[in-house]
Formats: structure tokens, C-alpha cells, sequence
């Protein structure tokens, strides 16, 4: 079934007159945003089919956005954060499941709140002052994900040495569709280990695992009322807090990450010494983000520029001990 039918279909399971949807995108969901005829209040369905097989995982079982619903849930209720809200459709579920001819396996589907604002650019004014307040934010987040019981056993992504393990699998494929060489493949598997070896150290550490983001990016950052805003959390799960501050930082340009620091070292515990761990982090964050493109031949093309960019550079560098964590 055509994602427009569909989305049509599946809009009719909520209390919405006349709703009027916009495609958004296809990535890890089919999105669109979606306005009330009466009120012309907004919000943001998606369904959650990802766009290739790089996006699956358990983030797109029944179980795994079911305790995405619960975590959005509980973040609505720390008023000092700003995240959507899921909407329930008429049965009072916040997941609806829906069944088609054509397919064996149902659709699942979610309706958020949409928060109003300007996607984050990085080309406002005050820059410094944004990049301290995603620092508070990121570090509220972390602190409300520890405290909130509800919250700790749900079925989500993980993001640890077994997800680099699969990464380190997953990317020889890349060998072979020439996206980068044997060496540099080789190169990029150092790499990991050695974040693996960082990951044991900080399974040491207190406080340094818990529900991230996981996917912090301008696009997922809106400025409402001045606030920055973390938007889609379909990728959230459970891994170390420097994950997601080395997302942002790599983010933002280097003469804006002091202030992001200062921002999250206000509201959370972080040092300087841990910008080793954030660095080898960033990695990690890069590597599995190839796996995501890596087989779709429409959307990989940037990892063969990206790894030609770092693999003989930032990770040499790395792997000799050097800091990079201004240089990405």
C-alpha cells in the first residue's frame, strides 16, 4: 500500500476532523505532519516502517515502541523538559496497530504532539547561549531517565560493545561495495576496539549508563520559545551518557562546545578527563551510523567521503593517543 493511502487509513483511529497531511520523510519512519480542520492544531504521525534494513531493530517491534510511548510519557511529566506528547487514538492506546490486505504483518503507528519553532540552524545569533541551553537540556534529560522508575526496563535499542561488535561485522560490506578500502576498513575496526576497551572502563564509572537519545542532530533539536527542544527519539535506548554529549558536540562547530560543556556540567557531573571518552563516543557514533546506509545504494554515498575524510586522519590521530575532539 502507497505510505500516502496508508497514512490516510490510519489517521481515521484519532479524534481529528478533517485532517490535512503533509509528508515529511522516510527514514527510520514514514512521517507526516497532520493538521486538525476545526482547531488547526498540529501534530506528527508516523508509521513505523523503516525506509531500509539498516533502520530495523527492535526500536520497530510492537514491545519497542510501545516503551517509547512510556519514556515520552514520563519526560512529559519533568515540566523543565520540552518533548512531544503522544497522543492516544480512539481506544486509548498510544500505539495503533493496523491491518492491511496486502501485507501479513501489521502497520504500527504513533501521534505526537508537534511543537512549534525553527529546526535548529546554527547560524543564530546567539550561538553560545543556544549551545549552553542544549547542554542543560541534554543533561535534564539524563538525570529525569535515571530518576523516573517507569522508565528503566523498557524494551529499546542498546548501545554498547555488542552493538560495535555487530557494527565491526556489518561494515566489511563496505569493503566490497568500494565505499572504503581494506586498510581503511581495518582502520576503522582499531578504532572500535579501542572504544570497546573505553566502554569497560566506564562500566566502572557510576551513573554512566542509562536511557540516551542517540541521535542528536540539528534536525532533531527545535528552538520553541527560545528553548531547544529534543524532538524524535525513535532511536533512543540504553547506553552511556557520553554518547549522546558526543552527538551533540560533534554537531556543533568547536568555538561552540565549551559552551555546551559549561551548559551540561552545570546540571550533571563531567570533566575534561572525559573528553577522551566522548572522542572515542563520537566514533562509535559515526560507525554505527554507516550500518544504518551501508546497503542502500541511494543513500550511502556520503560514507565513502566521510570515511576517506577521517580514516587516515582523526583516527590515526586517535589511535596514537592524540585529542581530536575539536578537530571533527
Amino acid at each position: 500500500m502507497e505510505h500516502a493511502v496508508l497514512a490516510k487509513q490510519v489517521i481515521k483511529s484519532y479524534f481529528l476532523t478533517d485532517p490535512q497531511l503533509k509528508f515529511l520523510r522516510h527514514n527510520e519512519n514514514i512521517t507526516y505532519k497532520v493538521t486538525d480542520g476545526t482547531d488547526q492544531k498540529s501534530y506528527l504521525l508516523r508509521i513505523h516502517t523503516p525506509a531500509s534494513e539498516g533502520f530495523a531493530g527492535v526500536q520497530n517491534t510492537l514491545q519497542g515502541i510501545q516503551s517509547e510511548m512510556i519514556l515520552l510519557r514520563e519526560l512529559n511529566n519533568n515540566k523543565s523538559l520540552c518533548v512531544q506528547k503522544p497522543i492516544a487514538n480512539s481506544c486509548g492506546e498510544y500505539v495503533t496497530i493496523y491491518y492491511t490486505h496486502e501485507c501479513d504483518t501489521p502497520y504500527f503507528a504513533t501521534l505526537l504532539s508537534w511543537i512549534e519553532g525553527a529546526t535548529l540552524t546554527l547560524k543564530e545569533e546567539n550561538g553560545s547561549e543556544i549551545a549552553f541551553a542544549i547542554g542543560e537540556t541534554l543533561a535534564t534529560f539524563h538525570e529525569t531517565s535515571r530518576r523516573r522508575m517507569p522508565i528503566q526496563n523498557l524494551i529499546r535499542p542498546m548501545y554498547d560493545a555488542e552493538r560495535i561488535d555487530v557494527a565491526i561485522s556489518e561494515l566489511q560490506v563496505g569493503v566490497e561495495l568500494n565505499l572504503y578500502s581494506r586498510g581503511q576498513y581495518q582502520t576503522i575496526q582499531e578504532v572500535l576496539e579501542l572504544v570497546k576497551g573505553q566502554l569497560r572502563e566506564l562500566d566502572k564509572q557510576e551513573n554512566s549508563w542509562g536511557l540516551i537519545h542517540a541521535d542528536l542532530q540539528l534536525g532533531n533539536i527545535i528552538m520553541h520559545e527560545s528553548r531547544p527542544c529534543l524532538i524524535d527519539f525513535s532511536l533512543s535506548g540504553y547506553g552511556y551518557d557520553l554518547f549522546d554529549v558526543g552527538s551533540a558536540s560533534s554537531m556543533l562547530p568547536s568555538d561552540l562546545r565549551g559552551a555546551f560543556l559549561n551548559g551540561y556540567s552545570a546540571k550533571r557531573a563531567f570533566t575534561l578527563n572525559d573528553l577522551r571518552y566522548v572522542e572515542g563516543l563520537i566514533f562509535m557514533d559515526i560507525f554505527i551510523s554507516y550500518v544504518f546506509f551501508i546497503r542502500d545504494s541511494n543513500r550511502n554515498s556520503w560514507i565513502k567521503k566521510n570515511a576517506a575524510e577521517i580514516c587516515d586522519t582523526l583516527c590515526m590521530d586517535f589511535l596514537e593517543g592524540k585529542s581530536v575532539y575539536y578537530c571533527f
